[in-house]
């Protein structure tokens, strides 16, 4: 999404942007290293249409954004490096993520002193907050979290023979209720005593967007970091 793609380009430099579909591409640079950023939006249809529609083929396509844990022990703001991603309804029809680029992934959340843990990723068509639906993905899939589009996209990657790594920030815990609905004020006018209920709604979805926010900055010096690793090792190879 554009919040979770905002922190990231302040980092880089943009050198163009095009839009395909209802994706937006741009192409970046950071210290010699050539990137291009997609924001997809919503969703595996979204993210794989994208992946699809992209100019030139890449060396690695990374999956980042916000997830949602399904272990008790990940807070809002850990991160999760995915081995492999799962669809929920399908979830022996496993991705693995390239092993080189986790081991990477895991390098730079190690240096930049960040909690993480890799393991799986299950990817959802609708978003899942209720506890008990949180609790049949971990048993159905094992996975650490769930996100909407990660699946999607290394299902793109492995046809287009491209390697493939996962990054997400949980923004949501186990225990977190989902994102309140956007008040709509105009019902006051049909009684004031809506105003505590809608008062209530308003500082609930603040305080989650306030989480969710907080949540994002932590991938932008892990991507940072990756980046510098990649181009050392890619300079190591003398490639």
């Amino acid at each position: 999404m554009g919040m979770e793609l905002h922190p990231f380009l302040h980092r880089v430099e943009v050198t163009g942007r095009w839009n395909i579909g209802r994706a937006t591409y741009r192409a970046a640079s950071f210290e010699g290293c050539q990137l291009v950023t997609v924001r997809c939006g919503v969703g595996p249809v979204r993210a794989a249409a994208a992946v699809r529609q992209l100019v030139e083929k890449p060396e690695a396509i990374l999956s980042v954004g916000t997830a949602g844990a399904l272990m008790e022990d990940l807070r809002v703001g850990d991160l999760v490096v995915a081995s492999e991603t799962f669809l929920d309804d399908a979830p022996h029809e496993s991705v693995m993520c390239a092993p080189d680029l986790v081991e990477i992934l895991a390098e730079a959340c190690r240096k930049e002193g960040r909690r993480y843990k890799i393991g799986g990723m299950v990817t959802v068509r609708d978003a899942v907050f209720p506890r008990e639906h949180r609790n049949r993905l971990f048993r159905t899939t094992g996975a650490l979290a769930v996100d909407m589009e990660s699946h999607a996209i290394g299902r793109q990657a492995k046809k287009l023979g491209i390697p493939f790594a996962c990054l997400r920030v949980i923004s949501d815990d186990v225990h977190s209720s989902g994102l309140p609905p956007r008040p709509r004020f105009e019902r006051l006018w049909t009684g004031p005593w809506l105003l505590p209920s809608m008062i209530s709604a308003t500082l609930s979805r603040r305080r989650f967007l306030k989480k969710f926010r907080r949540a994002i900055e932590e991938l932008p010096p892990i991507l940072v970091r990756l980046l510098r690793i990649s181009e050392k090792a890619r300079a190591q190879d003398g490639r």
